[in-house]
């Protein structure tokens, strides 16, 4: 396994060292077999919710929750039958309800991922959350290609350096710039492609982004970004971190009740591959580092590297962009 890179910038404004929140998702066991599995690998006593939810308390890691990745199946947090339809039509994505419905009687328990949920932690600890990644292949794990009807993927909560709008903005720039070739690098299951919840920001919000030429107050940076983005549905999604910042303003443009605040960048694109013994946490938050932190703290590359894409963004030629992301990281 890698040992995780250190970003240019290791810690906080006040010194303390940054963190990293972790969602893993998989199927082929269930929440409480899983629970176990984690309990055995990193201590902790498990503790049971309901079904579909334990948390392992006192793990090396915190308190890590394993639950089933919807809302519907937990007393209380969703009665509202509609909002229920709605939820799981999400999670299979539109294109794939009518045929799995008909193909598939109870499709539920095959389709619904368990996802494993780690606090924050600081990146020196990622190796310890790798360690736990064998004990669940060899408990039956499976991973997003195992198949055709999973989307499973990683989530990673990055937390930034600070809450300045000139940091958010150099990571939000430096991410629209490199997300081409991330994607490449990644290659993203085509079932998470075909489901929304990875999409990238569309070209207008790149085009708006790129052109700032200076770094706004924090209310233009959200608002811009609340104009083409008040969906959760983005492989990296600022509403959380937004709705931290300023709940008033983000509540006015998204409703969903789903949306909870927390001092984070929702970095959704990786894929869950955990059946891959070469695959790793540390791995993902590398690539990060590589594509994102390194070029955000460049500032001369950085603006560099976004006036060239805003021109072809301007000219729609981007048929080698990824090529030319990767000269410019020198990877």
């Amino acid at each position: 396994m890698p040992e995780p890179l250190t970003p240019p910038q290791a810690s906080k404004s006040d010194g303390s060292p940054r963190t990293i929140g972790v969602e893993l998702e998989f199927g082929g066991l269930t929440c409480a077999h899983a629970a176990a599995v984690v309990a055995r690998q990193l201590g902790g006593t498990v503790r049971e919710i309901d079904r579909y939810r334990f948390v392992v308390d006192g793990t090396a890691l915190g308190a890590i929750r394993v639950e089933l990745d919807t809302q519907f199946v937990h007393p209380g947090e969703t009665t509202d039958p509609e909002q229920r339809v709605a939820l799981e039509r999400e999670r299979m994505g539109d294109l794939l309800e009518g045929a799995l419905r008909t193909a598939i009687g109870e499709v539920t328990a095959l389709y619904l991922p368990v996802e494993l949920v780690v606090p924050p932690v600081p990146v020196a600890s990622l190796p310890e959350l790798d360690a736990l990644l064998p004990a669940l292949r060899e408990a039956g794990a499976r991973d997003t290609g195992a198949s055709p009807i999973y989307g499973f993927g990683l989530q990673l909560n990055i937390d930034p350096p600070d809450l300045d709008p000139a940091t958010l903005q150099a990571l939000m720039r430096a991410y629209a710039i490199s997300g081409a070739h991330l994607r490449r690098e990644i290659g993203v299951d085509w079932t998470r492609r075909l489901l929304p919840f990875v999409e990238p920001w569309p070209r207008a919000y790149l085009r708006a982004l790129l052109a700032e030429e200076t770094a706004p107050a924090l209310s233009a940076l959200i608002d811009t970004y609340l104009t083409h983005n008040a969906t959760r549905n983005r492989d990296l999604d600022l509403l959380p971190l937004f709705l931290w910042l300023d709940p008033s303003r983000v509540r006015a443009a998204v409703s969903d009740p789903r949306l909870q605040p927390r001092p984070a960048m929702h970095y959704r694109l990786p894929d869950s591959r955990l059946e891959d013994p070469a695959w790793s946490v540390t791995g993902e938050w590398n690539r990060w580092v590589t594509h994102v932190e390194r070029l955000a703290a460049d500032s001369e590359r950085l603006r560099a590297a976004g006036a060239d894409y805003l021109d072809r963004l301007r000219g729609d030629r981007l048929s080698d962009w990824a090529d030319q992301v990767a000269a410019w990281l020198g990877l």
